[in-house]
């Protein structure tokens, strides 16, 4: 189908141009999160002061500043630190003090507040957002080159190739993925083995080196639902008028595939793709959960939120990092997912008109 005719069908549905809009958004954060936030402000600032310079407040945990112009009695005007000139701790703040006006810098110094550690939760989340992006990126890539491959294989040559494969895809499906998934991770994490080929290219840093096998072992193990897909649709297209002319004409199996039959299949991976991208993201908020093979110390979504999960039950309740944290990740799921929807409709030529 001619690209043109995609992207008609594609403007056809109006939340279409809404969700790429948001994927682009967000795809610009992640490639200038470097940029916006430098490492030196994701470094802890409680042990340099307790005190925030731009609202005077304690920096601990401090609450967005909206919501401190809207509730003029929030608890946290009671945390102020040390009076400089007095030496009193947790001096009261006056009404006029805790008026600031909408349009006060401090009303908007910190718009998601920030965590314990003195950090801005927004940025964490820019930072996290490049984080994302590479764990949606990397994983999807590697499982779609490997299930195009076995998939073209399964489908075209049939016999014992097929065989073969389909008896690895059956072992494979067998596994519970999660139990799959860490197994895989656990044992290679503390391979000494790996560590020394990750420092002889200069990647010294432990928590860079488990992200990247956590993002290769994702790819190593969620091919075989796209490796299906590919499978059933080559054995559709192999036998149709159009292959068996090429056949005719004298061209080879290589040739066949490349320029015939992998052009028919490409909009399962294009689709599979923009999904499988929600799930990898996703399944990092899990290994998180369950501390498996993601370090703390990255500023992952998954981080923020796992850590966001036991602040809840403070007095008052710290909610904005897990809030925060878990609409970022619903709205680049859904912007992702819809979109994906979309798509999937306009490449389908069952439901061209």
């Amino acid at each position: 189908m001619p690209w043109r005719e995609v992207i008609r069908r594609l403007l056809k549905r109006r939340i279409v141009p809404v969700c790429f809009v948001i994927i682009v958004m967000f795809a610009l954060t992640a490639a200038t999160a470097r940029l916006w936030v430098p490492d030196e402000d994701l470094a802890s600032r409680t042990s340099e002061s307790a005190l925030d310079e731009v609202t005077g407040l304690e920096r601990s945990y401090h609450p967005p500043g909206w919501v401190l112009y809207f509730d003029p009695e929030h608890r946290h005007f009671e945390n102020t630190g040390v009076d400089a000139a007095t030496r009193e701790e947790n001096p009261a703040q006056s009404a006029e003090q805790r008026d600031w006006g909408f349009f006060d810098k401090r009303t908007w110094h910190l718009p998601l507040g920030c965590d314990i550690h003195g950090v801005s939760l927004l940025a964490k989340l820019v930072r996290g957002t490049e984080l994302a992006f590479i764990i949606g990126i990397v994983p999807t890539l590697i499982s779609s080159i490997i299930a195009v491959i076995m998939g073209l294989l399964a489908g075209f040559f049939g016999k014992w190739i097929d065989d073969a494969i389909g008896y690895m895809i059956n072992t494979l499906a067998s596994i519970p993925f999660v139990l799959l998934l860490i197994a895989f991770i656990q044992a290679v994490r503390d391979s000494d083995a790996i560590a020394g080929a990750f420092e002889a290219i200069g990647w010294e840093s432990k928590a860079l080196r488990n992200l990247i096998l956590v993002l290769i072992v994702i790819g190593l193990t969620s091919w075989i639902g796209l490796c299906r897909l590919v499978r059933a649709e080559v054995l559709k297209h192999k036998d149709r008028d159009y292959v068996q002319a090429a056949r005719a004409l004298g061209c080879g199996p290589t040739r066949i595939i490349s320029r015939h039959i992998l052009p028919n299949v490409m909009h399962l991976v294009i689709i599979m793709f923009t999904l499988s991208f929600v799930g990898s993201v996703a399944l990092e908020v899990f290994l998180s959960f369950v501390n498996i093979g993601i370090d703390a110390t990255l500023p992952t979504w998954g981080q923020v939120i796992v850590k966001g999960r036991d602040e809840l039950q403070r007095d008052p309740s710290v909610w904005w990092p897990l809030t925060f944290a878990t609409m970022t990740l619903f709205v680049l799921s859904l912007a992702f997912g819809l979109f994906g929807d979309a798509l999937r409709d306009a490449l389908d030529p069952k439901l061209r008109t």
